[in-house]
């Protein structure tokens, strides 16, 4: 074992999980994870750019010999590849082969015994002589080595929905890289649109500002715009602003990176200032490209705050230049916040984040609309009345909405039933987690 005590860093240590000659895996206390790997693998690493985005190693010497070590949360995976690992949502899956495509834009070394770490977009290779080809790699992975091929007919089974299998079909097609936004489209023809169930409005203003000026580049540019402006998403925690942002950067399939604390946070001064540009590095080299901000008003705070520091000066500066070299080298910038007045009023000025919109709340009716095209895709009772229970949702957001139905699905299925019932979405409603009373208001109000 690499580590002989029971802590490192102060983060305790539960169980030696895998033992390698060049990396160990350890799990934690809090039932998060521990890699530890030698220099020489970290240094090939490096050598080879296999991280290519935001380092997430620290040096540490353990009995005058120095190793490399990175901690990931409970809420992330992080394991070998070809031990396989049954994956239980549609997230998931999404984002081990999103991962898998990104690797590929940097090497073309076999991944199957490779180490994924699902925190920080990485699976890091580990040299040895196993191989195996990217669609059976991941139909491997996904069933937990029960399928070999991700083609299978029996892959199906694993997702909710054929649309699951479908959008995953589409991702796994590593040489099919263009996405729908970037395919050459006949003259005259209108692009794919995209689709946000239930929120009407958002979703015109995402065509109308983003998809449109990707699908027409040409028309747009003769027109003075070049390229997407940079947008923020504000309302209460819980609206749907997350949510919004995830599927349309599913459906443009550019690459994204992410601002939140896992990627820039650090308690030393000047390091998280050296790790945003790190990021807006990583995402200008991959443009076209997206970049995610969530809860912006940790970073991006009015610096006339008594309570600010130098650093968050630092910070803040940093924030202004990157955010206009991004602009000039087509990333989008998508930030979300809770709370619009606590930024900075440079960060909002036109030029850098040109549109601000409010996201309330989802009304009635945009839960009926979402719960409607859920119900379309699977099997259900005829008992199951989208309109009564929408009036059970209010004031939930649309992320709720499509968990309900996800649990629901599998309440039915424990129960030995093939449709869900009425029954199985209200014992899924009634196992949300109690919040106190809000009142919809909306998109925009």
């Amino acid at each position: 074992m690499f580590i002989k005590g029971k802590a490192l860093n102060n983060i305790k240590i539960k169980a030696l999980l895998i033992e390698n000659d060049e990396y160990e895996i350890y799990r934690t206390m809090k039932n998060g994870f521990i890699l530890v790997v030698k220099t020489s693998l970290y240094t090939k690493w490096l050598k080879e750019n296999i991280l290519f985005n935001v380092d997430p190693f620290k040096k540490i010497t353990i009995e005058q010999n120095d190793f490399y070590f990175l901690h990931s949360e409970k809420a992330f995976q992080l394991g070998i590849v070809k031990h396989g690992n049954p994956l239980s949502t549609r997230h998931s899956a999404l984002t081990f082969t999103f991962v898998l495509k990104q690797m590929r834009k940097v090497t073309d070394i076999s991944l199957y015994d490779g180490i994924y770490i699902e925190e920080f977009g990485y699976i890091l290779p580990t040299y040895t002589s196993e191989k195996m080809s990217d669609d059976a790699l991941l139909g491997s992975y996904i069933s937990g080595g029960k399928i070999v091929h991700f083609s299978d007919e029996n892959l199906k089974s694993l997702f909710l929905v054929e649309d699951d299998y479908e959008e995953i079909s589409k991702l796994i097609g590593i040489e099919r890289e263009k996405s729908r936004i970037r395919e050459s489209k006949k003259a005259g023809q209108k692009g794919s649109q995209f689709r946000l169930i239930g929120r009407p409005e958002l979703e015109k203003f995402f065509n109308e500002h983003i998809v449109n000026i990707l699908n027409e580049p040409e028309r747009y540019k003769k027109l003075g715009i070049d390229f997407p402006s940079s947008i923020v998403l504000y309302g209460p925690p819980g609206c749907g602003k997350t949510y919004a942002v995830d599927r349309l950067v599913e459906f443009l399939e550019l690459p994204k990176f992410e601002v939140n604390s896992a990627t820039v946070a650090s308690p030393y001064i000047h390091d998280t200032s050296k790790k945003i540009s790190a990021v807006f590095d990583s995402a200008i080299k991959s443009s076209p490209s997206v970049i995610v901000i969530d809860e912006m008003e940790s970073y991006l705070s009015n610096r006339n705050n008594m309570n600010a520091g130098t650093h968050h000066f630092e910070e803040v500066a940093e924030f202004l230049r990157q955010i206009q070299e991004a602009q000039k080298n087509k990333v989008i910038v998508m930030a979300m916040t809770n709370m619009l007045d606590k930024i900075d009023p440079a960060i909002l000025r036109r030029g850098r984040f040109d549109h601000q919109i409010e996201v309330g709340y989802p009304s009635k009716e945009e839960i009926t609309s979402l719960l409607k095209s859920l119900l379309k895709k699977v099997s259900t009772s005829d008992d199951i009345n989208p309109e009564q229970v929408a009036t059970k949702l209010e004031g939930k957001s649309l992320a709720d909405v499509t968990f309900v139905m996800k649990e629901a699905a599998l309440i039915s299925g424990k129960a030995g039933h093939d449709k869900i019932t009425s029954s199985s979405i209200q014992d899924a409603i009634l196992g949300l987690p109690k919040e106190k009373e809000r009142k919809p208001i909306g998109f925009g109000n």
